[in-house]
């Protein structure tokens, strides 16, 4: 195997690393969003309680 073969090998393997990196910043962020809207939804229904409670 060249040099040449061996440096594009190395670049395809960096490459789908950093692919599968941002497949996996971007899930994450995903899942952030959602326990965001869900923690601000359930802060809604607490204060719709509080006041139907008054």
């Amino acid at each position: 195997m060249s040099d040449s073969d061996e440096t594009n090998e190395a670049l395809q393997r960096v490459r789908e690393q950093f692919e599968k990196a941002v497949d996996e910043a971007e899930e994450m962020g995903e899942n952030a969003q959602q326990e965001v809207e869900e923690a601000i939804n359930d802060l809604e229904e607490r204060i719709e309680r509080l006041r139907s409670d008054d």
